[in-house]
């Protein structure tokens, strides 16, 4: 279950509640983590407020949970100041770069060491992760911005922060400073005027509450003198950075009034919750003063359709109105399919965010008006519009009415830069900013007192012109640094056009620490790690840290691996497997005695070896056919004989080891790799040859919250040997058992001491001793609702309602994303593409930036051929994620479904380029044995690809007939492909080596996989495909793990493909995906 806190704290302006801040906790328990201490810290200079949150997250249950905060910044604001409390003290956050902050995150997360990572996502959002939050302790984390205030009235400068939160807060806490005003503020909450201190031109307030319901709103008003412009410096190396702002008192010019409006609405899930009435108050205004318009109606989503043209006469706009007032909002967002039919001019209420597709609207010579009312926008975009256009941006989280009617009734004033001046320079904003009341500028000066003239006009002609007076000898209040503003300012401007600016952007977030769409900030826990990443620590570690890396210490910093250090390898293992060219052929069956004898030394038709993962046999293993009583054990050279027939079961079980179960095929003989348990045992269970029966004993949540499930074999008649009754430390499990349990064989092995032990199953009987052993691994407890009870309400809904139906069910699904694959896979299996495209579309607005949800995105598209939109879901995986190999062959292979065959055949190269460190070779070591596969099939399908880029002993068609890959969108995820050939023999991981020729690669327990299956030469029959799904372990809910079975078959040259996708919505073995069938 996941809980969702709101907070909102952060804020200059008013949003809504679905804009603020958004603490998602995972788990059964999450209601019991809460924000038990707030402390608000807001610093006044001239325009310029500094705020800080802290803010005290308590863990109320009695185990580890772990948590997102998940919030959005006004217009132009960014977080340049993010710290979280490590080992009981507070650690000031690090610039870094995005992609390389996530690849060290990730790292050292998966030694179990406490990082923190603030970074920015779509838009003008933020998000952190806040883990681990320990039983009965408190995580501590604080935020801090600078932003620009806005103006109140002719005579006010104005700071507004609305405070709310759903519970009770043990400690709440607000401290005001206006700094060096020169008249008193009004400073006032819900509870009316507060009481201000005067001190040496600072005024300062605070209030203290304790048991505290918040729900406040501050407003700070400030006086100013519009006459006059605020000006504020800070000399930095001979170079003088000035802040100014002004009240501009322009006369207002009527702009033309147009004769016809294209009004755009976007109607994406992500704009649910815009604040339509304030936008409908806005639209009332206009229409009222343009008296008769003729405006045509236009929906943006997933789709974009005309939906009818509206007269308005004398201000009556009641028609158009009625419609917005009833607006469904669903699906996701292309801006690439808005046209822009001839209008003159555009009015789209928008957020800006472009899920399914990227950000850019068709070319136009006349104005669009962007007008958003969510904190949650992308404000680039809208002013990159704007601005190219002619037009406006139109802010409504902090425009008043009368303010934004006049951005569109009037032509827009435009910043034009300054009279001559060389001796200025880096001056923002940039020329042709649409500008209006308070206006802002920064730049640097190269001397120190410096009159500089500021240019305003329509066109290019300045009407308006304002003088501010810089002097770095007055001196200013040290608490907020100038030059940040002006860093801030400048990136503001700079990511209006990110692409052209990337890299400008990055070095100036690094330098400033602020976070941009490429800098984030980051904490680590030790000297040691700063060190193994190379990144610079915070000052309190500085000097130790450049004392070090001057003595050494390359060799002290992390390796990264590419894939290509294994290419080698994994190339020699394909061609000795496809060089020996198995042609198996069925043999006769052999007869089944009547009455096998329950011996361990039988000679049985079915022959075999049991070894371990480094190939050395496993001595008195178990065997047992399963729901008989015949059972054995091998011998000293793990062999061993079994009578059994086609289709039986053999359970396959040894001490420290995850025990097997394998189907017996036509085959006779059997090569069986048992897996280390990597866990400890707790109990040991005797048990009597008799009914078999499967035990599992379930482990209470760890630290991570993993669980995980293993199936075990045992009999009935039990004997069971606790942890507390083995109080000698042994060299192994077999002795630390020995005395213990009836027959026990003893041999030799590692030491183990009593608390090293967890749970044992042995098979007894008066004969013959075998020892079983059953796995209990841990996984996560699955919400989503594997029943879908909401599948049969639509199913009993008559066709033509069925949307509406869904809509209904929406209201309490809102964001599940099973529901909506779910419920597009029903639409689109009865026909209804166009539906199930619009319902799976949501699933791009229900998470900023995530990944895994883009994963499952890209599967079903190219499962249902919407290859356009599958090639940017996956563009956008590989560019989030870009030191994972499995991104880009996903890119890769969805390029190729574009027909794009030579860039697919490079991004396959970039997926052996690609770099990670070494604690995550367990998530991306292997996928070459793939991508070689990939590789060699498209130059053999594809003519005229260019292969320069390939070493040429790799160029090595080696066609097969039958090759299954199954592939999964979660990090840390154990699942496991599983073929049952037509011998009814069972390939996967532990039997990779089939008597018909296959092969199987490696087993993936962490990462996204794929496992891959190859047969050069099929046999006639049936191939059945199942997983066996043990978990996952994953930081947020993103629905349950989806996968995608891609199956290739050849015959005479020609290759066919087919791909199904499915969700698996509970923990489950044996789960049956897919079949083929070879004639």
């Amino acid at each position: 279950m996941k809980n969702i806190l709101l907070i909102s704290l952060l804020f200059f302006g008013f949003f809504s509640q679905a804009q603020s801040p958004q603490l998602n906790v995972k788990g059964k328990d999450s209601s019991l983590v809460r924000l038990n201490q707030l402390k608000v810290t807001v610093k006044i200079v001239g325009n310029i407020a500094y705020t800080t949150t802290e803010m005290h997250f308590y863990n109320g249950t009695k185990r580890q949970m772990e948590a997102e905060l998940m919030f959005p910044l006004p217009e132009g604001v960014s977080v340049s100041r993010y710290a979280i409390d490590i080992n009981g003290k507070m650690r000031e956050a690090v610039p870094v770069n995005k992609n390389k902050g996530k690849q060290v995150f990730e790292a050292v997360e998966h030694r179990r060491v406490d990082p923190g990572l603030l970074e920015k996502v779509e838009g003008n959002n933020f998000r952190t992760r806040i883990y681990p939050l320990m039983p009965g302790k408190e995580r501590i984390v604080i935020i801090g911005y600078e932003q620009e205030l806005s103006s109140f009235d002719a005579t006010h400068l104005s700071y507004q922060m609305l405070s709310s939160y759903s519970g009770k807060l043990d400690t709440f806490e607000l401290n005001v400073a206006v700094l060096g005003a020169t008249a008193a503020p009004t400073i006032a909450n819900d509870e009316g005027v507060l009481a201000l201190e005067n001190q040496n031109q600072s005024y300062v307030t605070s209030v203290k509450k304790v048991n505290y319901q918040l729900k406040d709103k501050l407003v700070i008003t400030i006086p100013i003198r519009a006459e006059i412009p605020s000006v504020v410096t800070q000399s930095v190396n001979d170079q003088h950075y000035f802040y100014a702002n002004t009240i501009l008192d322009n006369p207002k010019i009527l702009k033309k009034n147009p004769a016809t409006i294209g009004l755009i609405w976007d109607v994406s899930l992500s704009c649910k919750n815009r604040n339509v009435k304030k936008e409908l108050q806005l639209l009332s205004a206009y229409f009222n003063q343009l008296k008769n318009v003729s405006v045509t109606l236009y929906f943006a989503g997933y789709n974009f359709d005309k939906k009818n043209t509206y007269t308005i006469q004398n201000g009556d706009w009641s028609a158009l109105k009625s419609v917005l007032e009833n607006v469904v909002y669903d699906g996701g967002t292309r801006f690439s399919k808005i046209k822009l039919p001839v209008h003159d001019e555009y009015l789209f209420f928008t957020d800006g965010l472009s899920s399914l597709s990227a950000n850019l609207l068709t070319t136009t010579k006349k104005p669009i008006y962007t007008i958003s009312s969510l904190g949650s926008s992308d404000y680039a975009f809208l002013n990159y519009n704007a601005i190219k256009t002619g037009g406006n941006f139109i802010n409504l989280n902090e425009l008043k009415i009368e303010d934004a009617y006049d951005k569109l009734m009037y032509q827009s004033l435009k910043f034009l830069g300054i009279k001559e001046n060389y001796l200025v320079t880096d001056l923002y904003p940039m020329t042709g900013t649409p500008v209006s009341g308070s206006f802002s500028v920064a730049g640097i000066s190269l001397k120190s007192k410096n009159d500089v003239v500021l240019l305003f006009g329509y066109d290019e002609k300045p009407v308006l012109e304002k003088t501010i007076h810089i002097d770095a000898t007055i001196p200013v209040s040290g608490e907020i640094s100038i030059e940040k503003l002006w860093a801030q300012k400048k990136i503001a401007n700079l990511e209006i056009q990110y692409k052209t600016n990337a890299d400008e952007i990055e070095a100036l977030g690094k330098r400033y620490g602020i976070v941009t769409q490429n800098t984030s900030l980051i904490v680590l826990e030790s000297l040691h790690d700063y060190i193994q990443y190379d990144i610079i620590p915070p000052a309190e570690l500085r000097a130790e840290f450049d004392n070090v890396m001057k003595q050494q210490m390359a060799s002290a910093q992390a390796k990264k691996f590419s894939n290509w250090e294994n290419v080698a390898s994994y190339y020699e293992q394909l061609k000795i497997w496809w060089d020996k060219n198995t042609k198996y052929t069925i043999p006769k069956p052999v007869p089944v005695p009547k009455n096998p004898k329950n011996v361990s030394n039988i000679t049985g038709n079915i022959r075999g070896v049991v070894l371990d993962e480094r190939g050395m046999p496993l001595p008195g293993a178990s065997i047992l056919v399963k729901g008989t009583r015949r059972g054995t054990t091998t011998d000293f050279d793990g062999k061993f004989g079994i009578d059994a027939v086609s289709g039986d079961k053999l359970q396959v079980s040894y001490i420290g080891m995850d025990g097997q179960e394998i189907r017996v095929g036509r085959g006779r003989n059997y090569s069986i790799t048992l897996k280390d348990a990597h866990h400890e045992l707790q109990e040991v269970v005797t048990v009597a040859y008799g009914i078999s029966r499967s035990q599992r004993e379930d482990v209470e949540e760890d630290e991570e919250s993993d669980r995980k499930e293993k199936r075990s074999y045992s009999t009935a008649a039990t004997t069971m040997v606790r942890a507390e009754n083995i109080t000698r430390p042994a060299p192994s499990i077999q002795k630390a058992l020995a005395g213990k349990v009836a027959g026990i064989a003893v041999g030799s092995g590692t030491a183990i001491a009593a608390d090293n032990i967890q749970s044992q199953n042995v098979v007894d009987s008066n004969l013959d001793v075998t020892v079983g052993y059953s796995s209990f691994n841990q996984t996560k407890t699955n919400t989503w609702n594997p029943d879908r009870i909401y599948l049969k309400a639509l199913a009993n809904a008559p066709a033509e309602k069925r949307y509406s139906v869904y809509l209904e069910l929406r209201a309490d699904q809102i964001n599940n994303p099973n529901f909506y694959f779910d419920v597009a896979n029903y639409f689109y299996d009865n026909g209804d593409k166009e539906k199930a495209l619009l319902v799976l579309s949501n699933i791009a607005d229900l998470g900023l930036e995530n990944h895994q949800l883009y994963k499952s995105l890209t599967y079903v598209l190219r499962q249902w051929g919407t290859y356009e939109d599958a090639l940017f879901t996956a563009s956008q995986v590989a560019k989030w994620r870009e030191q994972e190999p499995q991104a880009h062959r996903d890119l890769a292979l969805t390029l190729e479904d574009n027909k794009q065959y030579q860039a697919a055949f490079d991004e396959l190269i970039k997926a052996l380029d690609v770099n990670y460190f070494g604690e995550m070779s367990g998530q991306y070591s292997g996928v070459e044995d793939i991508i070689l596969m990939d590789l060699n099939r498209m130059i053999q399908e594809h003519s005229g690809i260019k292969t320069d880029k390939l070493d040429k002993k790799y160029l090595n068609k080696m066609p097969v007939a039958i090759r299954i890959i199954l592939n999964w969108n979660q990090m840390d995820t154990d699942i496991d492909l599983h073929i049952i050939e037509p011998t009814n023999e069972e390939c996967y991981y532990g039997h990779r080596d089939t008597e018909i020729g296959a092969r199987f690669s490696k087993d993936f327990t962490e990462g996204y996989g794929p496992e891959q299956y190859l047969l050069r030469n099929a046999v006639k029959g049936k191939y059945i495909i199942k997983s066996n799904y043990f978990g996952e372990r994953t930081l947020t809910e993103n629905g349950p793990t989806t996968v995608m079975v891609e199956v290739y078959t050849s015959k005479n040259g020609v290759t066919e493909r087919k791909l199904q996708t499915i969700q698996l919505g509970r923990i489950k073995e044996n789960q049956n995906l897919a079949e083929v069938v070879i004639d």
